[in-house]
This record gives structure tokens, C-alpha cells and sequence, in this order.
């Protein structure tokens, strides 16, 4: 009885492996689980792309304030794993800490658009401004904002 068993589960192909036990040996090729969901999914995101990081809210935040960071990021690394991680650095090329799975990230359609924060001085066709969620400033041509 239990040779039976033995024999019908080692000739059967198991969907794990996608083989059946009898032929896998020593000389068998590593890539057995690549059938497997788990292993060839898709990404969501690629190397280089400018995403936004989620911001954690508490129960009594206000819920006109973004749910996104204002400062981009750049994607520099894709692990495969289960879930997918992404590392990123700033724009500066500073890597950031830590992972990222995909529910915390979104894609920034326009990377090179930047929020204004305060018009702080005005002279002939230039304007000093706060840019929003940095803390730099800077002249630019009056011609560049958009209302």
C-alpha cells in the first residue's frame, strides 16, 4: 500500500515545481520555479522612475492635506521578492533608507513641474520665490508661473 502511494505521488506532476518528482536530480536546471506567480510578476514601476512616497495619517488629520509627500524620489533599484521593494534616492542622488513596497508609492506624471509656495519679492519681469517643500529660494522669470 504504501509503495503504491509513493509511486503514484512521485510520478505525478506537481504544480509547484511543474515537474514530476522522479525526473528532478542533481543536473536539474534552477529555474523550475519560474511558471510560479510569485516569481515572474509583473513591476509596476521600472529603474528611474519620479514617485511620490505615501505619508502616514493619524485618525484626527485633516483631510484636505495630501496623502503624498511633496518631495520626489527616483527609483535606483527593483527587488524581486515577495512583495516587490524598491530602493530610492533623492533627486539629489542621495539614497534614501529602507524599501518601499508598491501601495506606498506613486507615479509623478509631471517630475519637472514645481509648486510655489510664496511669492516673496518682485522685480521687473523676475520673481523671488519659496518653493513648496523645499527649503530653497529662488529668482525666476515671471513667464514661468503658472496660476
Amino acid at each position: 500500500m504504501l509503495e503504491s502511494v509513493t509511486t503514484d505521488y512521485n510520478n505525478r506532476k506537481h504544480r509547484t515545481t511543474g515537474m514530476k518528482p522522479c525526473e528532478v536530480n542533481v543536473k536539474t536546471p534552477i529555474n523550475a520555479y519560474t511558471h510560479i506567480k510569485l516569481f515572474n510578476r509583473k513591476c509596476r514601476f521600472n529603474v528611474g522612475d519620479v514617485v511620490g512616497i505615501s505619508k502616514f495619517k493619524s485618525i484626527f488629520a485633516k483631510g484636505y492635506t495630501s496623502n503624498w509627500s511633496s518631495e520626489l524620489f527616483k527609483i535606483i533599484k527593483v527587488q524581486i521578492t515577495n512583495p516587490v521593494t524598491y530602493l530610492l534616492e533623492d533627486m539629489k542622488g542621495k539614497p534614501i533608507l529602507g524599501g518601499f513596497y508598491e501601495h506606498e508609492l506613486q507615479k509623478v506624471k509631471y517630475p519637472d513641474v514645481y509648486l510655489v509656495e510664496k511669492v516673496l519679492r518682485r522685480k521687473n519681469n523676475k520673481v523671488y520665490v519659496k518653493w513648496w517643500g523645499l527649503n530653497e529660494h529662488s529668482w525666476i522669470d515671471k513667464s514661468n508661473i503658472v496660476s
